[in-house]
């Protein structure tokens, strides 16, 4: 199961005195999820389907009927950086690849949405962007106004003294956004809204949550059976009938690997809703639906599988129901919680479909070539080398002429050549030389130019001192150790250390090895300033959260008080009223327990 399981919510539940700021965490975790499911960050957006804000440039990517350009691109960079931009070239190109997949699985999920008829009106539009507006205008009126309070006209006042009316600061809030931001976010919370209305649970879905299931089975493979597969399973399950053992016959018959086999067939335990996700990975719904339904000791009969990979036998060797002590009191949390669940499972499992639905086509040439670069690590090592060949010869031109990118195309066309030479030196001396001069050439041309960066330095430090050119070495040495200044550069500095010792510098050695011992215990310092700010907030919550409950329980009504023993034996006895029935407890919609 993606994301929060139940198992989660009932752990936070077992604790009493967690159970309150539990439930809060795990509410605003799960919510956190949603959130950025729906939110598309700022971005334009260029293409047939709606108008946004075009910053210019080439296509980066496309995906269906939408495209980025490479102005888009880096306006949402600059968001997602708040002015902080990554220290090194390959963290740089990392997070820029990442910004640029971001941003094609977005489009490819509001795609997938409109394309499921959740295409958001203008009214919707409209009122996402007035939200927008409220959200940042009462934190302006929290920083501006006397405790945070304020009508737009006292709002205004403060602004104009500050040299701007409140129509120029909302212009300014909305301004940068495109219009696509709004479409996007009123799409995917129509989305988001037909699945609460689609959940009603009934009382025994939310018991469900608090059920423990402990599946075990047997596997017969159809790729090592062929078409006696099936006549095996069926035997398997014959002994079982015939009353043998389920942990023997799993011995005897089962293709599950040997840890699997040696456990009698047994799968941990978990919730009932986490193993009819597991389940329905490989198992058609109706079989699911029998799996769940097993009492202790039954067994199903061979499922074949939706892949056509084997035979599955099930039973369940144990089902226990754990209720927390509050159910019946708090099923209406209980019952949130159980909608918020299937809410970000079909939410993860929507974005899942979109992305095979709608291809990510990148057209930035240096991100298609850094995927690809990529990808290489995953392939066997004859088949590397022709691959960041290729992606050399791709990046030769991106770095001959001068782009605001080109100093992170050399920072990968030099860890292509460094991985090319390490190939070549476990297979052919004189290539490996050839790899050699041609990484130094680059490193060279990347400092000449004006390129800096620490991991480089240091790679072209130790391949100075490989080729005996020690003093060049350590001049380049004692500048990557100026660039290694943040608390969490020790372990660079700890390189540089020992790249001091193979060149002949031990006093250089030593004074790295001390300034590395310092930068650590700096870094130990903000962990611990960082530990105690977390667990002062969470202090400061759990007051906030006694105080409310205190708020709460002051403002319950309070029994009248008692008269007098004399009053009371002379006044006539008040009839109590006859206790009311309920009203029924109608539910529409109900969803079955073992629908997914």
């Amino acid at each position: 199961m993606s994301g929060l399981s139940v198992r989660t919510f009932r752990n936070l539940l077992r604790n009493k005195a967690l159970r309150a700021i539990g439930f809060t965490i795990a509410g605003l975790v799960a919510l956190s999820m949603v959130i950025f499911f729906a939110y598309v960050p700022p971005m334009g957006l260029s293409g047939a389907q709606r108008g946004g804000t075009n910053t210019g440039g080439q296509e980066v990517l496309r995906v269906g009927n939408y495209t980025i350009n490479e102005g888009e691109l880096e306006q949402y960079l600059r968001l997602i950086q708040q002015g902080q931009e990554p220290d090194s070239l390959g963290m740089q190109l990392s997070q820029r690849y990442q910004a640029l997949r971001s941003l094609g699985e977005q489009l490819a999920f509001v795609s997938q949405l409109e394309k499921a008829g959740f295409r958001a009106s203008d009214a919707d539009i409209e009122q996402f962007k007035e939200e927008f507006l409220k959200q940042q205008l009462d934190t302006i009126r929290a920083q501006l106004l006397p405790n945070g309070k304020g009508s737009d006209r006292d709002l205004d006042r403060a602004l104009r003294e500050r040299g701007k009316s409140l129509e120029q600061v909302k212009q300014e809030l909305l301004s940068p956004i495109p219009e696509i931001v709004f479409t996007a976010q009123a799409t995917q919370s129509k989305y988001i809204k037909s699945l609460h209305e689609k959940y009603n649970p009934t009382d025994e879905q939310l018991r469900l949550m608090f059920e423990n299931l402990y599946p075990a089975r047997i596997f017969i493979s159809q790729e090592k059976h062929k078409d006696k597969a099936e006549a095996r399973a069926q035997a398997a399950y014959n002994q079982l009938k015939a009353g043998k053992p389920f942990a023997e016959v799993v011995k005897q018959y089962s293709d599950d690997p040997k840890p699997l086999v040696d456990r009698g067939g047994s799968l941990p335990g978990s919730d009932y809703y986490t193993i009819q996700d597991q389940l329905s990975g490989y198992l058609r719904p109706e079989d699911v639906s029998g799996v769940l339904a097993l009492k202790p000791g039954a067994f199903t009969p061979p499922l074949k599988d939706k892949e056509n990979r084997g035979y599955y036998i099930f039973t369940l060797t144990k089902r226990e129901l754990k209720l927390p002590d509050d159910f019946e009191k708090e099923k209406a949390k209980y019952r949130e919680q159980f909608i918020n669940m299937r809410v970000q499972q079909e939410v993860f499992r929507a974005r899942m479909e979109a992305l095979r639905a709608f291809k990510l086509q990148i057209k930035d040439p240096l991100m298609a070539q850094y995927e690809k670069w990529f990808g290489v690590f995953a392939k066997p090592p004859h088949e590397q080398e022709k691959e960041l060949e290729a992606i050399d010869n791709a990046l030769t031109p991106l770095i001959a002429k001068p782009t605001p990118t080109t100093r992170m195309a050399q920072w990968l066309q030099v860890q292509v050549l460094a991985q090319l030479r390490g190939l070549a030196k476990k297979t052919d001396e004189k290539k490996a030389r050839q790899y050699t001069e041609r990484l130094l050439t680059a490193l060279t041309r990347f400092f000449n130019e004006g390129g800096e960066d620490l991991s480089l330095r240091m790679m072209r430090a130790e391949l100075l001192i490989e080729l005996g050119q020690k003093e060049k070495a350590i001049d380049d040495l004692q500048i990557a150790q100026s660039l290694a200044w943040r608390p969490y550069d020790f372990p660079q500095l700890d390189r540089i250390a020992s790249l001091y010792e193979k060149a002949g510098r031990k006093d250089l050695a030593r004074q790295a090895e001390q300034l590395a011992r310092q930068r650590q215990k700096q870094m130990e310092e903000m962990r611990k300033a960082q530990e105690e700010a977390i667990r002062r907030q969470m202090e400061a919550f759990r007051k906030q959260q006694a105080e409310e409950q205190k708020k709460q329980k002051a403002a319950q009504p309070r029994p009248s008080a008692q008269p007098p023993a004399d009053a009371k034996s002379a006044q006539p006895a008040a009839k109590t009223p006859a206790p009311q029935s309920p009203a029924p407890n109608t539910q529409a919609g109900k969803e079955s327990a073992t629908q997914r």
